[in-house]
């Protein structure tokens, strides 16, 4: 299994905090398909859902990436963590199109990600394999608040 991470699932970029309840703040998490992906056993950690953060909109964004699908959600295990198996849950997209398509989750699949005490991965498992190249690119942007 291999895990493929950003720069913000290694720590290496912030993810937002307004500091504030109430107020929406969104981040963009994007992977580039640097080394190639295996539907059948990889997982891609996009980013950090901080802790106590209620998910209000989220919008994926797939560009080269051929005929394929992609659920996102929350990943298991510890953010970060690339030795352990982890999966990643479909609660913010199930099977959403990724073929150089634009697509937005609804509401309540947003909100089926309760606030939890924990900072969490969001991760995504694509349902074909990728190629390598540097203009196959997933990116996820995701609204949410304290």
């Amino acid at each position: 299994m291999t895990i493929h991470q950003t720069k913000a699932a290694k720590g290496q970029a912030a993810t937002p905090s307004a500091y504030q309840a109430g107020i929406v703040t969104s981040a963009i998490f994007e992977h580039t398909f640097n080394a190639a992906y295996t539907a059948a056993t990889d997982v891609i950690e996009l980013g950090l859902l901080p802790a106590d953060t209620q998910i209000v909109g989220a919008t994926v964004i797939g560009a080269g990436l051929g005929e394929t699908t992609a659920d996102i959600g929350i990943m298991t295990g510890a953010p970060g963590d690339t030795q352990a198996e982890r999966s990643v849950g479909d609660q913010i997209f199930d099977a959403v199109s990724v073929n150089d398509a634009e697509n937005d989750a609804t509401l309540a699949n947003c909100l089926t990600v309760a606030p939890y005490g924990e900072h969490r991965a969001i991760g995504a498992v694509l349902a074909g394999n990728v190629a390598e190249g540097a203009a196959k690119k997933l990116t996820l942007k995701i609204d949410y608040i304290a």
